[in-house]
């Protein structure tokens, strides 16, 4: 899988015209020294079906899997057997962990203070603070099934030492404490969108505020969890409605919660690519591409998006400003209604009546093209 950049390098004259090779990233290099599968692709239509191999680093099943523009963050699938444990793990990257299926529990361990335990189902989404040591058990009856997004690319790729990043005996004492209530599933409304938790027990029964600038009933929260500064964001929208194109920058991994639909992806003067997507589906937009959601179903559609940036509490600028740091955001990175494509407007209504569904977004008042 990796790629290697051959280029002549050019140099002194007992040099010229000697060619270099380039080596991988450390990160690539890391992934196939791993030993589990690689799973390439522009989106999974169902990740409790994505298959697995037994990873020693972890002691269970697992696979990464890379989708689109995979240097910042990317994705690994686990999944625990009945009865069954994780090995304990440490690392120097931030993770996301969200549970595809089962029920278990994970116990938080870090120097200095007493020992955790986070209680988790279907739908959970939670951080285990950086560098924290974090041991995955299955409670339940079946297999339990966990998405990690990750910046381990990032990290491995910067510090290019292994030891390094999973042996590091550093203590973020100023991320974590120990607190007896950190990982207590409430949560404090920051300011309207904004929400501060460290646990959502189910994020398909999770509040939101409303975002009527990305499209009619589109509902939207942005999490900060465990201090991290890689972001999450939970959002829905109505049956018989679609939410307003936009872009941003890469590593944004949208795992659909409820309901079904497609998205519509395109880089700027180019073709669109469709993406079906229906419950546990997940994908990411390129860098910078034009990304747009239609529900086609018959219940409202809700997703998760674990991204490399737009933590609110903990920014981090990669790539693109995102709407909440760029006052021009919808001017530059949003193309409003009036301005879309009208056959966009018709594909979504001809998708809905062979669905015997209505559509519920008016005709946008498009401006002269």
């Amino acid at each position: 899988m990796a790629i290697i950049d051959n280029y002549n390098a050019q140099g002194p004259d007992d040099t010229a015209g000697k060619r270099f090779d380039r080596p991988p990233p450390f990160y690539d290099a890391w992934q196939s020294k791993e030993g589990i599968p690689i799973h390439q692709s522009f989106h999974v239509d169902d990740l409790a079906k994505v298959e697995l191999d037994m990873w020693r680093r972890f002691g269970v099943p697992a696979a990464f899997v890379n989708l689109a523009d995979p240097f910042i963050c990317t994705a690994m699938v686990l999944e625990i057997p009945p009865g069954g444990a994780t090995l304990a793990v440490r690392h120097m990257f931030e993770t996301w962990i969200f549970v595809v299926g089962g029920t278990g529990q994970t116990l938080i361990r870090q120097d200095g203070v007493k020992d955790q335990v986070i209680d988790w189902q279907t739908r959970s989404l939670f951080g285990p603070p950086l560098n924290a040591t974090y041991r995955h058990s299955n409670t339940g009856t079946g297999p339990a099934r966990i998405l990690m997004v990750t910046n381990a690319p990032l990290t491995l790729n910067l510090y290019h030492n292994e030891r390094f990043v999973f042996e590091n005996p550093f203590v973020f004492k100023d991320r974590y404490g120990g607190e007896d209530d950190y990982f207590d599933p409430h949560h404090e409304v920051m300011a309207q969108r904004y929400i501060r938790t460290n646990m959502v027990k189910d994020v398909c029964d999770f509040y939101l505020h409303e975002w009527k600038e990305r499209g009619p009933g589109a509902r939207t929260v942005f999490l900060s969890m465990s201090h991290h500064t890689i972001g999450a964001h939970v959002s829905e929208f109505e049956v018989g409605t679609y939410k307003l194109a936009h872009r941003h920058g890469p590593s944004a991994h949208v795992i659909i919660l409820q309901g079904e639909g497609y998205s519509l992806l395109w880089k700027e003067g180019e073709d669109m690519t469709r993406v079906d997507w229906r419950e546990n589906s997940i994908f990411s937009p390129p860098d910078m591409w034009y990304h747009q959601h239609f529900n086609t179903g018959g219940k409202t559609a809700r997703y998760l998006a674990l991204k490399s940036k737009g933590a609110p509490e903990h920014p981090c600028r990669i790539g693109a400003p995102g709407p909440n740091s760029d006052p021009d955001f919808a001017k530059n990175h949003q193309i409003e209604s009036e301005d879309e494509d009208p056959a966009i407007y018709h594909m979504f209504a001809e998708e809905l009546k062979r669905k015997g569904l209505a559509i519920a977004q008016p005709r946008p008042n498009y401006k002269p093209r």
